[in-house]
């Protein structure tokens, strides 16, 4: 897997020029989204490809509030399996057209989206990107709700969302991707990756954090717990935790770490053939977690 540095995703969304993809939906992908103010995160997945009415869609979750059936179609259009008619609908147009809006369906609010034709620079946590595609928003059904804009990086995906509160906007910048073979990763003083392995006994689970400079991260728990790992199925239900059952004391403490890992085992004998998400973090003091990080599996 090659590790992706911040410095050279403008040669990755150069590829531009080539016919770029701005929605990536390659099996797996993953995208994480942090927002510094309240330090909330959201992520989106992609999952396993389904055929229906003789075209391939992708199943994806966390880009709407329920997961969805996407593909990208001919004109290079985000578009959705509408559920109820059986019919495709764009998701998400990435043609520019500032001359009027079109529908965006299936969010949190009622919205226009208004594809904007002058190019954008990214200055988030991953940038700078320069040509990223802009997506203005206009909400009709909700007052302190809904999306503002998006920002969509060419192979890459999706790198900025601002949404509406009652406290105000709220900017969402990525931080984390993992697209086909590349892994973006945005942390400013560690890498957290976990990778998960089929065994005789059961699936090796095994995370890892590195801080970037080799000098130690101190890291501050509220409990005796220090990590969790869940094992997802493919519709997002959770079939196994690590932590579920255990017993862990109720005191404050710290640990420096330059790097730090550990392994355990998920038991897999009851469970069927098919595709999984490992997810694993460090459970540091405060939510979310600072070092989170996923990684589909195939159960075989």
């Amino acid at each position: 897997m090659t590790l992706i540095k911040t410095a050279a995703l403008a040669a990755m969304a150069a590829c531009s020029m080539w016919g770029g993809d701005f929605f990536p939906l390659q099996n797996g992908n993953t995208w994480t989204y942090r927002e510094s103010t309240t330090g909330q995160i959201f992520t989106i997945r992609v999952g396993t490809p389904v055929l229906t009415n003789d075209r391939v869609y992708s199943s994806l979750r966390g880009y709407t509030d329920s997961p969805l059936l996407v593909r990208v179609d001919e004109r290079g259009e985000l578009v959705v399996l509408d559920p109820e008619t059986g019919s495709e609908r764009v998701l998400t147009s990435f043609t520019p057209f500032e001359g009027g809006r079109w529908e965006a369906p299936f969010r949190q609010c009622d919205s226009l989206g208004q594809t904007q034709e002058k190019r954008a620079t990214h200055d988030g946590r991953v940038g700078p990107i320069s040509g990223v595609l802009e997506i203005r928003y206009r909400v009709i059904s909700c007052a302190d709700a809904g999306v503002l804009t998006e920002q969509y990086a060419e192979n890459i995906g999706m790198v900025q969302r601002v949404t509406n509160t009652i406290a105000g906007p709220r900017r969402f910048d990525l931080v984390y991707a993992r697209v086909g073979k590349a892994e973006i990763d945005a942390s400013r003083n560690g890498r957290f990756s976990v990778a998960a392995e089929q065994a005789l006994d059961g699936l090796a689970i095994t995370w890892r954090l590195a801080t970037s400079t080799g000098e130690s991260l101190r890291l501050q728990f509220s409990s005796g717990q220090e990590y969790d790992v869940i094992m997802r199925d493919d519709a997002g239900r959770v079939v196994w935790q690590w932590s579920a059952g255990r017993a862990f004391t109720q005191d404050f403490h710290e640990r420096s770490v330059s790097v730090w890992s550990a392994s355990v085992l998920a038991p897999i004998a009851n469970l069927m053939a098919g595709n999984y998400t490992v997810e694993s973090w460090i459970t540091t003091s405060g939510n979310p977690p600072a070092f989170a990080a996923t990684v589909p599996v195939t159960i075989r």
